[in-house]
């Protein structure tokens, strides 16, 4: 098996079924026609939002992002828009959690994004979140994101490396994530799926802690912003540890497919004909060792 053939078969593996899509449809129709009822007139919509709508989730990872946008002049105040919402959640559904611009039902892997149109024409989709750690708005806009997304052609690099997060349990939000994958491959001649994967982890390594991610429906909104420090260099870490093991096909120290089978923390046995003599430096053992593990993903 080839580095590319792998890849490919991690994209099979980690691939919503059709069994999982009925499931996350279910769960949508129920919340939606809960909150339709509820609040009836005020919805302009219910959709999909995170990556399921962005066509780049995957199995691991199955939280359903639902979206209720209202009218422009359905509450008085974002805050209430919130709070009316969260109030009626509570009130259908056990436990309901309060987070940043979302109200997540745990019980059902969904987290419900409420947010207010800006205009009356329901044909513009800028909406306005309401930000809980600050008091404060935040503008956005569904299809702008799922725009990009499918016009940077990097659907199935962002697949893997939401898989390289999962395996290699890194705490990095989707959407930043996202938009990491464009930034690095913009203007990049590779067309494998190793190389183009092997681009994305030196832009990590090289890049990560600084660089600045824009929200394409918002230039004010750095995302990057929302990532913890500690978070940002254990991906440089591990993003220097796996590029090691790339390094290491070329000396002789890892065969092709063990080297990017370790590059997803993959410890099946196939093709172990040559063991490994390579070993990291200390500081990326150090990223292995000291960190413990991620808990279940939320946001996409």
């Amino acid at each position: 098996m080839t580095a590319n053939e792998y890849l490919n078969q991690l994209l099979d593996d980690y691939k919503l079924s059709d069994e999982e899509k009925e499931e996350i449809k279910t769960k949508r129709d129920e919340v939606k026609e809960k909150l339709e009822s509820h609040f009836g007139s005020k919805i302009v919509t219910i959709k999909y939002s995170g990556s399921i709508s962005k066509k780049t989730a995957i199995s691991s990872s199955k939280d359903i992002d639902i979206a209720v946008h209202f009218k422009k002049d359905a509450f008085d105040t974002l805050e209430k828009m919130y709070e009316s919402v969260y109030e009626f959640l509570e009130g259908e559904y056990d436990n309901p959690r309060k987070q940043n611009v979302s109200i997540g039902l745990e019980d059902e892997n969904v987290d419900v994004v409420p947010g207010r149109r800006l205009d009356e024409d329901t044909s513009n989709n800028d909406v306005k979140l309401y930000r809980r750690d600050t008091g404060t708005s935040l503008k956005t806009n569904l299809e702008t994101h799922k725009n990009h997304i499918k016009e940077s052609g990097c659907r199935k690099i962002i697949r893997l490396m939401k898989i390289w997060k999962y395996k290699n349990d890194l705490k990095f939000k989707s959407f930043a994530l996202e938009l990491l994958v464009i930034k690095a491959l913009d203007g990049f001649e590779g067309t494998s799926l190793k190389d183009k994967t092997k681009k994305v982890l030196e832009y990590i390594e090289e890049n990560v802690e600084t660089v600045e991610l824009i929200d394409p429906a918002n230039s004010s909104n750095n995302v990057s912003d929302s990532i913890k420090s500690i978070n940002k260099k254990r991906m440089k870490l591990k993003a220097k540890s796996c590029l090691a093991y790339i390094d290491g096909i070329e000396s002789g120290d890892e065969t092709e497919l063990s080297a990017w089978k370790k590059v997803y923390n993959d410890d099946t046995t196939e093709d172990t004909t040559n063991e490994s003599k390579f070993s990291l430096s200390g500081i990326a053992k150090r990223d292995t060792a000291d960190w413990g593990a991620q808990p279940p993903r939320r946001h996409g």
